[in-house]
């Protein structure tokens, strides 16, 4: 048995259970965000994307499987072997843009959070360099052959890429993005203003991108075995369980920093604390610049959290005509005018809660 091949029943079974769960942390993720924290957004529409694209690939990968993936090439009849490399042919370039959707999606989630400008910027051209690779890999996989159709039909004369150089500098362009998209967060994590064992669990949570790294560095032995094998339907296995596998965790890897909220609605008392009853993790995480403007801080809003302190008391008081009123106070700081008049204002938002009767003027 080669390190590629395994039965098209795994195929099926391991590409159909991933892309389920996939699923049902989109659909976590789209109800956590659309009615639970009301902050869609355009990294939610890229992971819709991916998650539409990894559905075909899984369809793909089934149609494999009918046309006879897992057997040997030459015992298929003619009609199979040109059915089979036909699907084989469109999960290559479908696994590609479901791959880049996924990866954008995560940067676009760090825009939606981290303020600081260089990181940014950095993220931008991660953004840039993701599109150009995911560019450069669907037409390096449309086009593999001239004419198209020589990929699956041997009997048609044509010129075909180099498929072991190819496939193994996507594989590795794809493993750097996978690395930078994991780590670019970590140095703006380390510098927020949090208690050790928050900071700790958020740099986990934004980590676990390595996972979908892992699962790339994983896919190389298969990837290899099919990239020189003539048997190709024989050795193909293993490749379509491990893309289809990278796709799936990718984004669930997108998802899962955003699941708390729903999570917390179903299972009320999973993050609670103990000691107060209270949520003890934020469903929304919003930085916002702290001090001197080079640490950040972290507020935090529970949509279904209790009053604390005098919020509480107040609330106990409602019967006795106290009422709570919350005060925003906030002074902007005027960056360009800073720079003119060399002013050192600092930017800060403060909440108050400030107990008062009705009719009274705060």
């Amino acid at each position: 048995m080669g390190a590629g091949h395994a039965p098209g029943q795994a195929v099926t079974g391991a590409t159909v259970a991933f892309t389920v769960l996939a699923g049902l942390a989109t659909i976590m993720r789209l109800f956590t965000r659309l009615h639970i924290v009301h902050t869609a957004g355009i990294d939610d529409v890229s992971i819709i994307i991916a998650m539409c694209l990894s559905v075909v690939l899984t369809a793909t990968m089934v149609k494999q499987v009918t046309y006879g993936i897992g057997d040997h090439y030459d015992d298929l009849n003619h009609a199979n072997q040109i059915h089979v490399l036909q699907w084989m042919w469109a999960s290559i370039w479908i696994y590609y843009l479901a791959l880049g959707a996924a990866k954008c999606s995560i940067i676009l989630q760090y825009l939606r959070i981290f303020p600081h400008n260089k990181f940014r910027l950095g993220c931008f051209i991660l953004l840039a360099v993701i599109g150009v690779y995911t560019t450069w890999t669907f037409f390096s996989s449309l086009l593999a052959c001239i004419p198209v159709a020589s990929f699956w039909d041997r009997s048609i004369e044509g010129h075909c890429l180099a498929r072991l150089p190819v496939w193994f500098t996507n594989a590795a362009l794809n493993i750097v993005t996978d690395i930078a998209t994991v780590v670019i967060p970590l140095p703006v994590l380390k510098g927020l203003q949090l208690p050790k064992r928050q900071k700790i669990a958020l740099m986990i949570v934004f980590g676990l991108g390595g996972i979908t790294c892992i699962v790339s560095i994983l896919r190389l032995q298969s990837l290899y075995a099919i990239s020189i094998a003539e048997d190709v339907t024989w050795e193909n296995p293993m490749a379509a369980i491990w893309s289809s596998i990278e796709v799936n965790v990718g984004i669930l890897c997108s998802c899962i920093p955003t699941l708390k909220g729903c999570v917390n609605r179903v299972f009320p008392r999973f993050f609670k604390d103990r000691s107060t009853g209270r949520p003890s993790v934020p469903e929304t995480i919003e930085l916002t610049p702290g001090g001197a403007g080079k640490h950040f801080a972290m507020a935090s809003r529970n949509h279904d959290s209790k009053p604390r302190g005098r919020a509480t008391q107040g609330a106990r008081e409602a019967d006795e005509g106290i009422q709570v009123v919350t005060v925003m106070e906030q002074e902007v700081e005027d960056r360009s005018r800073r720079e003119d008049d060399s002013s050192s204002a600092e930017s800060e938002s403060v909440r108050k809660l400030v107990l008062q009767r009705p009719g009274n003027d705060t």
